[in-house]
């Protein structure tokens, strides 16, 4: 019976079979080490290079969920806005005051803080009874949550789905104005976290009695609403980042 050969090395060592993928003993990975003294060294294969890069990846996987973290932990950027401590007092409106009249006192209609975001409205006259117009503004804050996925749809859909949605430039990162021909506008900006709304409208008296209808607005108030509004939204928008 032919016996199994025997795993002896020539120096009656049993040799280690390389790992798999590492060159055969004797290869140009095998290094030497220092001898003991009398000449007798061992050989080992050589250091592994793909553990350090496991290592180096495994690093750096810690240190960007660190980072993760500490970004989540700390909430988006703000861009500077703050929030609102009386949107009525903040809100001067100059442009609209001086196109359409005294402006009068305003009411807060919302004023509310939570961890997730911030929200403020506010209606303000303007005018005489005989000639008077009203303007609604309103300031959402996001802290956790980004609102711009749902800034642009928002604008073609539900009440105002009629309206012709036009973009403004320079205003904010994204905005909108449209107006009707009844003394109706609309301007919506989205500046990072914060989204601010500003509607205008003209206040008109209607005689039930005889049911006629009111006089359409002045065709000049009308051709100057959108300049109007976009001055007096700058303005907003500089007040809530001080």
């Amino acid at each position: 019976m032919i016996s199994e050969p025997e795993l002896v090395g020539d120096d009656g060592d049993v040799p280690i079979p390389p790992p798999h993928g590492m060159p055969p003993h004797g290869g140009t990975d095998l290094i030497e080490p220092p001898g003991d003294g009398d000449g007798d060294g061992g050989r080992r294969p050589a250091g592994r290079p793909w553990l350090w890069a496991v290592g180096g990846a495994l690093v750096a996987s810690a240190l960007w969920a660190g980072g993760l973290y500490a970004y989540q932990a700390k909430g988006p950027d703000l861009g500077g806005y703050r929030a609102s401590k009386d949107l009525c007092e903040e809100a001067k409106l100059p442009a609209l005051a001086a196109a359409y009249g005294e402006r009068g006192d305003g009411t807060a209609d919302v004023q509310e803080s939570h961890e997730a975001l911030d929200q403020a409205q506010c209606s303000v006259p303007f005018g005489t009874d005989e000639s008077s117009y009203s303007a609604d503004l309103s300031y959402v804050l996001h802290k956790k949550t980004d609102p711009g996925p749902e800034f642009e749809p928002a604008e073609t859909t539900g009440v105002w789905e009629q309206w012709k949605w036009e973009p403004v430039a320079g205003l904010g990162e994204r905005a909108f104005f449209a107006q009707d021909d009844q003394g109706f506008a609309g301007l919506k900006v989205l500046d990072g976290q914060a989204v601010l709304t500003l509607f205008l409208s003209a206040q008109v008296d209607y005689d039930s009695e005889s049911r006629d209808a009111p006089a359409p607005p002045d065709e000049a108030a009308l051709a100057g609403m959108k300049d109007h509004m976009v001055k007096d939204m700058r303005m907003v928008m500089a007040e809530l980042r001080r």
